[in-house]
């Protein structure tokens, strides 16, 4: 039983370090965008692309659809606040 909570622990832990990457690469990747004024399509392409196999990826590991969910929104609604408050 321990084990598995561990395992549990250690598998959300991961999903948060997964989950700030692609905010810190999406930060990024507008942070360029205001920069050089273009972006190339498959930067456009990768980024959701990306944050959809992490999704499919999460959802094969166990965890439940409603925490899928809830840090989908959030991790949207946190790219949005950084850019708004460092642009």
């Amino acid at each position: 039983m321990k084990l598995e909570e561990n395992e549990k622990g250690i598998l959300y832990v991961q999903m948060f370090i997964g989950t700030l990457g692609l905010i810190i690469v999406g930060v990024g990747l507008l942070k360029y965008y205001e920069t050089v004024g273009s972006v190339g399509v498959l930067a456009l392409l990768g980024y959701p692309l990306t944050m959809m196999y992490l999704h499919y990826l999460e959802g094969k590991a166990g965890i439940s659809n409603r925490l899928l969910w809830i840090r989908s929104i959030l991790a949207i609604l946190l790219l949005i606040l950084i850019y708004v408050f460092f642009n």
